[in-house]
C-alpha cells in the first residue's frame, strides 16, 4: 500500500491551542479509519519518539519533561497500544510515522524508537532518509532476523505463548516483563521498585485493553537486507542486561551502517530509558546536539 493510496483525515482535540507558550497538545491522526494517539509539546528542532511492544507513548514520559524547553517532542501509540483505537486495514509503521511527520513538521526530524519502534523507525528511515536528520534506535529490534538465539528469552517465549493461548494476560505479561524489562538473567527484586511496578503495569494495561490486536505492519521488504542503504548519522543504544539477540542486533546495525555508533548502558536492560532516564537522557542530549 502506498502513501499516495492512504486517505486520511485528522481530528484534532488539543490541550491547549496556544502552541506558541510552548503547552502541550493533543490529537487523534485518523488514517483509513484507524485513529492514532498522538501528544506534542515544544517548539524547535522536532524529535519523533517511538514506543516498544506492549508500552505506549506514555513510556517516555522522562524525557518530555526533561526536553520539552528545547525542541518540539512528538510521540504516538502505535495500533494494538495506549489510547490508539484501530480498524480492520492493515497499515504500515511506517505510513504512520511519515502522516505525523508531515503533521507537525518542514524540517528535518530526529527519530528516537524502542525495540519495536527502532523496528518502525528504521523502515521510516529507508523510505524516507532525506527526511531524517539523526536514526536513534535504542534496544532494537530487526526485520528479517531469526529469534531467539538467547535461550533463556526463547524459553520464556514458549511460556509466553502457551499463556497466550490460556487467555492468561497477567501471566502473559508478567513473561513479557520478565524478558523485555527485567531481562532474562536477572530478578525482579534486582530492579527500582518504583521502576519494576510502573513498567509491569503499562504492560498489563496494553495487554488487556488490546488484547490479540494487531499491530502496525512492517515493510514488506525486510531491513535486515538492506541495512548499508542507511547512510544517516545513527546511534545504537542498548544496556548489557538485555536479551542476548537485542546485543547482537546491536552489533549488526553497528557493523553495517557505515555512519553510526554503538552505546552501551552498564546494569539496565531493554527499557533503559525509563529505567535509568538520568543516563539515557544525558546521552540523548549529546547525541541531538551534535
Amino acid at each position: 500500500m502506498k502513501f499516495s493510496q492512504i486517505i486520511v483525515s485528522v481530528a484534532i482535540t488539543l490541550i491547549s491551542c496556544n502552541e506558541a507558550a510552548n503547552e502541550p497538545t493533543e490529537s487523534f491522526i485518523t488514517i483509513n479509519e484507524h485513529k492514532i494517539h498522538v501528544k506534542s509539546v515544544g517548539k524547535g528542532k522536532p524529535i519523533v519518539f517511538v514506543h516498544g511492544g506492549y508500552l505506549d507513548l506514555d513510556m517516555w514520559d522522562e524525557q518530555v519533561n526533561e526536553f520539552k524547553d528545547s525542541y518540539k517532542l512528538i510521540r504516538f501509540s502505535d495500533l494494538g497500544h495506549g489510547e490508539t483505537i484501530q480498524a480492520k486495514e492493515p497499515l504500515f509503521g511506517y505510513e504512520i510515522i511519515k502522516q505525523i511527520v508531515s503533521n507537525h513538521s518542514d524540517e528535518k526530524i530526529t527519530l528516537v524508537g524502542l525495540s519495536w519502534g527502532a523496528m518502525l523507525c528504521v523502515d521510516f528511515t529507508l523510505n524516507y532518509q532525506e527526511e531524517v536528520d539523526k536514526l536513534i534506535l535504542v534496544s532494537p529490534g530487526l526485520n528479517g532476523w531469526n529469534y531467539f538465539k538467547d535461550n533463556l528469552a526463547s524459553q520464556n517465549h514458549t511460556l509466553r505463548q502457551e499463556a497466550i493461548k490460556n487467555m492468561d494476560t497477567l501471566k502473559s505479561s508478567e513473561l513479557f516483563h520478565q524478558n523485555w524489562v527485567v531481562g532474562p538473567r536477572r530478578q525482579i527484586q534486582q530492579l527500582n521498585e518504583p521502576f519494576s511496578s510502573k513498567s509491569l503495569a503499562m504492560v498489563l494495561k496494553n495487554t488487556r485493553n488490546h488484547w490479540q490486536e494487531d499491530w502496525s505492519k512492517l515493510d514488506t521488504i525486510a531491513a535486515r537486507s538492506r541495512l548499508e542503504n542507511i547512510t544517516i548519522p545513527t546511534y545504537i543504544i542498548v544496556g548489557n542486561q538485555d536479551a542476548q539477540d537485542i546485543l547482537l542486533i546491536a552489533d549488526e546495525y553497528n557493523q553495517r551502517i557505515k555512519n553510526s555508533q554503538k552505546i552501551e548502558m552498564q546494569n539496565v536492560g531493554h527499557l533503559l530509558n525509563m529505567e535509568n532516564s538520568k543516563e539515557f537522557n544525558t546521552i540523548l542530549s549529546r547525541i541531538i546536539e551534535k
